[in-house]
């Protein structure tokens, strides 16, 4: 759907008291709003957020740029480092070069090759700051970055093993919180914010990798 601003956009209608707009990676905007919410009243919403949209979609367009090798799969991030990808080859990683049959190889080898530090570091990490968990593992996610249970049983979204230790670790934190707090109410960011000071800018950051979050879909994550 366009608009008389000029943006194309999605709504999707909930129970909601309000309207929100959201912006993804890739500058799809999507409008949430209540039942019933007449389509004058989300144009005027979009107008008033129109300086914020823009910001945000020029700031989508310069990652997408600065990564648009990694977006087209020419290469690939590892531990942050762009490293050549080819698909369909031996599977392998060697020399700054990725090789792999397919997209569910890649998680194998990426998991094979920063899976065992990163688990290692996260124990350490988790007696460092007093925390207990149940159980961790890797899974393929399309949206985000880990999950964690009611139980303590928290699962990472492998391609966070692409990204620069810096970040692992904020994401870590940011599951360990939830074994404590299970929402992400002040209490929770209270207790982020006391095992890692730093989230603010680090959270910035994350979000410039947001779209790696989304890339290398297969017909099924496991």
């Amino acid at each position: 759907m366009s608009c008389s601003a000029g943006f194309d956009y999605t709504v999707k209608y909930s129970r909601r008291r309000s309207l929100c707009v959201g912006i993804a990676d890739d500058n799809s905007l999507v409008v949430r709003c209540p039942y019933g919410t007449p389509r004058s009243e989300i144009e005027r919403f979009l107008e008033a957020k129109r300086g914020w949209i823009v910001s945000n979609m020029s700031k989508n367009d310069a990652v997408m740029a600065e990564f648009s090798e990694i977006v087209a799969y020419k290469k690939v991030l590892v531990g942050g480092e762009a490293y050549v990808l080819t698909l369909g080859g031996a599977d392998m990683i060697a020399d700054g070069r990725v090789c792999a049959k397919s997209f569910a190889s890649l998680k194998r080898l990426i998991v094979g090759k920063c899976g065992e530090a990163f688990l290692s570091d996260f124990s350490v990490l988790a007696a460092e700051k007093g925390f207990h968990f149940s159980s961790v593992a890797f899974r393929s996610y399309s949206g985000r970055w880990g999950c964690c249970d009611g139980r303590g049983c928290i699962t990472f979204n492998y391609k966070l093993l692409m990204l620069p230790e810096r970040l692992r670790r904020l994401v870590m934190l940011h599951e360990l919180c939830h074994t404590v707090v299970h929402d992400h109410s002040p209490a929770f960011r209270a207790l982020l914010a006391s095992v890692c000071p730093q989230r603010r800018s680090l959270e910035r950051e994350l979000k410039k990798y947001a779209f790696v979050a989304r890339l290398y879909r297969t017909s099924k994550n496991a």
